[in-house]
């Protein structure tokens, strides 16, 4: 057995000894009330508050990378179980008495219970939203990678074979490398578009050189260096486009 598995053992075994501590308390205490309407409503609420705390820390240990990353959110979640569980013990002290506002006392669980779920569904609706957040910047982050793996092959291509007439244009590339390497890899929404296009420029360059190389034909240079020149101005134009954003 591994040590995840035993772990969700333990977890359980707790839950269930939570559970019956509840219902031995419960009985025992409540013993002249267990014919009433107002205890059982309490019993049933420590249940479900037991519950998903239970819930709430095997989601834990099954997503703890995940977890590590929105720590805020999925501690608030974890928050607002405990404050529920709080508020359900407050409730059992009046059990005994329930009888005289029996309807005040329901409708104090049902809201209760209804602000918990509102609170932990407007908490997952954040937790939600900072995942695509992150998702899409990694994906962003990846396209820039491209962006300079595309760049570098570039390079290796014009110097395979070496050759004096493209001697400038590789200086011109290895300094496009470096403007992509330390260019803000967090590209607004609007921008992503034009870092897509800017990656399939760069791979058609790839693509020409290739043919050009296969063919024997020797490198266009004044097109090249045309290339180049405007890809620097595009990839300069989209930082300065990034930091107006953040400005």
């Amino acid at each position: 057995m591994t040590t995840k598995q035993s772990n969700f053992l333990i977890l359980n075994a707790i839950y269930l000894i939570c559970i019956v501590v509840t219902s031995v308390v419960s009985f025992t205490i409540f013993n002249e009330a267990v014919g009433s309407v107002a205890f059982w409503i309490n019993l049933v609420a420590s249940y479900v508050a037991i519950t998903a705390i239970w819930i709430y820390v095997r989601y834990i240990m099954k997503n703890l990378e995940q977890v590590k990353r929105f720590v805020p959110g999925y501690t608030a979640l974890g928050v607002v179980a405990v404050m529920y569980l709080l508020c359900v013990v407050f409730y059992s002290l009046f059990t005994s008495i329930a009888h005289l506002s029996l309807r005040l006392f329901t409708l104090a669980h049902i809201v209760t219970l209804a602000l918990a779920l509102v609170l932990c569904g407007i908490i997952m609706i954040y937790i939600r939203n900072m995942q695509r957040q992150e998702a899409g910047g990694q994906t962003k982050m990846v396209t820039l990678k491209l962006i300079e793996k595309a760049l570098q092959q570039l390079h290796h291509t014009l110097g395979n074979p070496p050759t004096a007439s493209v001697v400038e244009q590789r200086k011109d590339v290895k300094s496009l490398i470096e403007l992509v390497r330390y260019s803000d890899p967090i590209t607004p929404d609007s921008l992503t578009y034009n870092d897509h296009q800017i990656l399939l420029d760069i791979e058609l360059m790839n693509s020409e050189l290739a043919i050009q190389h296969a063919s024997g034909e020797g490198v266009n240079s004044e097109r090249l260096a045309g290339q180049l020149s405007q890809l620097k101005q595009r990839l300069t134009e989209r930082n300065q486009q990034i930091i107006a954003s953040k400005s």
